[in-house]
């Protein structure tokens, strides 16, 4: 069940960003919800979810419009293995928490995403682009990272519920 509804959110995610969000772009830039989503799985869940929610979701960037195949995909699975890291005894319902570690998170996203694809072209404007393109997607990002994360946290919630609920059903009585 789980597996299932990761999917979809995933899907549902690629989707969002890839018509609502881009009319609602500020500065030129769209927030980045992938990187929500996976820095609040890595939360939620622990460094290895995290780290595997992080790779599917940037597989499907990466297969559905990405530069490269396999970029957005290792930047994913490392943001959610690290962001997983060091919460795994911690209090998941801080929803300024994901605030500050999605603000983290979007900036070495972004700083990555710039030295692997733009740095490698011969491409050296990292001011420009930290000032066009990264600090506002940070911004844009962290600031929608409250509501989405409270939305993935009821998501989780429900699931461990169900999990929980499931576990029993074989057991003798």
């Amino acid at each position: 069940m789980r597996i299932a509804c990761m999917a979809a959110l995933i899907l549902f995610n690629y989707l969002l960003q890839s018509t609502v969000l881009q009319s609602i772009q500020i500065l030129g830039v769209t927030p980045d919800t992938a990187v929500i989503l996976i820095v609040g799985y890595g939360i939620m869940r622990n460094d290895v979810e995290g780290a595997v929610f992080g790779f599917f979701a940037g597989l499907a960037h990466d297969l559905f419009g990405g530069y490269f195949i396999g970029l957005y995909a290792m930047l994913g699975m490392l943001t959610g293995y690290v962001c997983g890291k060091p919460f795994r005894d911690f209090f998941h319902n801080i929803y300024f928490l994901s605030f500050f570690m999605v603000a983290a998170a979007t900036l070495v996203y972004q700083l990555l995403f710039y030295i692997a694809s733009f740095m490698f072209l011969g491409h050296l404007e990292l001011g420009h682009y930290f000032q066009t393109i990264i600090f506002p997607k940070t911004i844009y990002t962290a600031v929608l990272a409250i509501p989405v994360y409270f939305i993935l946290y009821a998501v989780n919630s429900r699931l461990e519920r169900y999990e929980r609920s499931g576990r029993g059903f074989f057991k003798k009585g």
